[in-house]
C-alpha cells in the first residue's frame, strides 16, 4: 500500500511581503542615520546568538539573517522569469553524458577578511559534506556527488554518481539558489582543522556585501562592506549602510512598528491581511507587493491537498475526482488566506517562465476539469460509484457503509488549520461523515506513517515542473508504516527499485 496519491492538483499559495520607505526616526544603529538603515522584524528570538554555523542542525538561516547578508552562491534563478544569474560562477558546462558539470568562478571575488574566494574553498566545503554525514544538507550532497576536484584556480569539476542534467537546479546540492539559501561554500582558512558540527563560526566570514557587527538574542545587526566585491564587478554597493534583524516581540508589536516607520518590514508569516491593512491606513510609506487583492507575490512552493490512497474507497481515482470538485477552492483563498494568494488547477505557481508548460497541457486542463467547482457533477460521479445519501445526508454505500473522511492538519500551523476549517465544512455540506484530526509531532509524523488519515494539506517547494511531477511516480512507493524517502528528481535514479 502506498501513501501516496493526487486528490487535485491545487496551489494555495500564500506570502505577504510588505515594504515600507526608510524615512528619518529615531531609530539608529551604531549613529547611522535612518534613512541608511534597514531594520527588519524577525519572527522570534535567535536561541544562541554566538552559534552561527549554518551547517550545524537546529541553526537558522533567515531569521539570523546569515544567508541574506553574509553568504552569497553561484547562481540564482529568477523563478518568474526562468533567467539564471551568474555570481561567484559566471558559467557552467556539463560533460556529454551529463556525469560531471564544470563551473567556471568569477575572478577578483574575495572573502571579507580580504583572501580571495577559489576553487580550494569548494573543493573544501565538498570533501567536509561528504566526510560528515550529520552536517544539514550533507546527505543530498552525498546522493549526487561523487568527488569535487580543481582544473585550476578558478574552474572546478563536480563528478556526479551518474547522469544528471539537472544537477545545476538542486539547491541542496549545489550552490545555486531559486528560492531561500542553499548549499553554501565555506571559507577553508577559516573552517580547516575545525569540527564543522560543533565550530560556532561566531565572526562569520563570507563573501557577502555585509560583515556581522553585534548578535544577541533579540538583534542581529550588519554593516556594509565598502571593499565588498561586487562593486568592481556590478559598479554598486547596496544603499543601506546598515542592515538589523530584530525580534520585537508579538504581531501587534510589529505592527506598531511598522505604523511608526520604526522598522521597514516584517518577515514573512509575521502579519496577516488585515494587521497591514490597518497599518497601511495609517502609514502612506507601506505597501504590499500589489495594491489589490491578493496584494502578495505569489508563493513559490504550492499547496497541494493530498490523499492516502491506498486504503478503499479513496483508492478509487474517480472517488478522488468527486471530492475534487466539491472544494471550491476561491472559498479556500477568501477564508483561509483572506484573498492573499489565488487558486490553480495545478501543483506550481503562476510564474511567468512556467507559461509554455501551462498552455501545452491546455486541453488536458479542460478535459479532466482540474481545479474545477461543481457540486452538481461530482453528486453524478457519486451516484455512478453507487453511493446514496442515508437519512442524515451522508453518502453511503449500498451496505450503508458511511464515507468517512479523516482531515489531518498540523495543529501548530496557523495556516493548515484555517485551510482544514474550510474544507472540512466544504465536505461535510456535500455528504461526507468527515473528522478533523489536528496533531503535532511526533505524533503527527507518525499518523502520517502509519496512513491513518485521508486527506493532509501539503507544500511544495520548489515548484518545479519536473521535480513536482516526480513525487507522484511510482518508483518511491513504500508500505504504510515505513519512511518514505526525501523525493528530488536529482536524488533518486529512476532506475532504483
Amino acid at each position: 500500500m502506498t501513501v501516496k496519491g493526487v486528490l487535485f492538483k491545487k496551489t494555495w499559495v500564500f506570502l505577504l511581503v510588505i515594504l515600507a520607505l526608510a524615512v528619518p526616526s529615531a531609530v539608529s544603529a551604531q549613529d547611522v542615520p535612518r534613512e541608511e538603515t534597514l531594520i527588519v522584524a524577525i519572527s522570534s528570538q535567535i536561541p544562541d546568538p554566538t552559534n552561527l554555523n549554518l551547517y550545524a542542525p537546529g541553526v537558522s538561516r533567515s531569521n539570523t539573517g546569515l544567508h541574506q547578508m553574509i553568504y552569497e552562491y553561484f547562481f540564482y534563478q529568477n523563478l518568474q522569469t526562468g533567467e539564471y544569474i551568474p555570481w561567484l560562477a559566471e558559467s557552467y558546462e556539463y560533460n556529454d553524458d551529463f556525469t560531471a558539470i564544470t563551473v567556471k568562478l568569477r575572478e577578483g571575488i574575495k572573502w571579507s577578511d580580504g583572501e580571495p574566494f577559489t576553487t580550494e574553498d569548494v573543493i573544501f566545503t565538498y570533501d567536509t559534506l561528504l566526510a560528515n554525514p550529520a552536517m544539514t544538507w550533507a546527505a543530498e550532497v552525498a546522493n549526487n556527488v561523487a568527488s569535487v576536484e580543481a582544473v585550476d584556480e578558478l574552474t572546478v569539476t563536480f563528478n556526479l554518481h551518474g547522469p544528471n542534467p539537472r544537477y545545476h537546479l538542486n539547491r541542496e546540492a549545489f550552490p545555486a539558489v531559486g528560492i531561500w539559501g542553499g548549499i553554501t561554500i565555506l571559507p577553508k582558512h577559516v573552517w580547516e582543522g575545525e569540527d564543522p558540527l560543533t565550530f560556532k563560526s561566531s565572526d562569520p566570514i563570507g563573501t557577502g556585501a555585509y560583515t556581522l557587527t553585534t548578535a544577541s538574542q533579540s538583534a542581529m545587526v550588519y554593516t556594509r562592506n565598502d571593499d565588498w566585491w561586487g562593486e568592481d564587478v556590478f559598479g554598486i554597493l547596496p544603499a543601506p549602510r546598515v542592515v538589523s534583524f530584530q525580534y520585537l516581540g508579538d504581531p501587534t508589536n510589529v505592527a506598531f512598528a511598522l505604523a511608526a516607520d520604526e522598522i521597514d518590514t516584517p518577515n514573512i508569516g509575521i502579519l496577516s491581511l488585515g494587521p497591514f491593512q490597518v497599518v497601511a491606513s495609517r502609514n502612506a510609506n507601506v505597501s504590499a507587493w500589489h495594491g489589490d487583492a491578493p496584494y502578495a507575490w505569489l508563493d513559490p512552493c504550492p499547496r497541494p491537498l493530498m490523499v492516502q490512497n491506498a486504503t478503499a474507497p479513496f483508492d478509487d481515482p474517480q472517488m478522488r475526482h468527486a471530492i475534487s470538485l466539491y472544494i471550491d477552492r476561491q472559498a479556500v483563498v477568501d477564508l483561509a488566506y483572506q484573498g492573499t494568494t489565488v487558486p490553480s488547477w495545478g501543483v506550481w505557481p503562476y510564474y511567468d517562465g512556467l507559461q509554455p508548460y501551462f498552455d501545452a497541457v491546455e486541453d488536458l486542463i479542460a478535459e479532466y476539469r482540474m481545479g474545477e467547482y461543481d457540486p452538481a457533477a461530482a453528486d453524478e460521479i457519486m451516484t455512478s460509484l453507487g453511493y446514496t445519501k442515508n437519512a442524515d445526508g451522508i453518502w453511503a454505500s449500498a451496505d450503508g457503509e458511511p464515507v468517512s473522511i479523516v482531515y489531518l492538519a498540523n495543529g501548530s500551523s496557523t495556516e493548515e488549520m484555517g485551510v482544514g476549517a474550510v474544507v472540512v465544512d466544504q465536505l461535510q455540506a456535500a455528504g461526507f461523515d468527515v473528522e478533523f484530526q489536528a496533531l503535532t509531532d511526533p505524533v503527527l509524523g507518525d499518523t502520517i506513517l502509519r496512513g491513518q488519515y485521508t486527506l493532509k494539506l501539503h507544500s511544495f517547494c520548489p515548484g518545479y515542473i519536473y521535480d513536482n511531477l516526480l513525487l507522484y511516480h511510482g518508483n518511491f512507493y513504500v508500505p504504510l508504516g515505513e519512511p518514505a524517502p526525501v523525493v528530488r528528481a536529482e536524488l533518486v535514479p529512476l532506475q532504483q527499485p
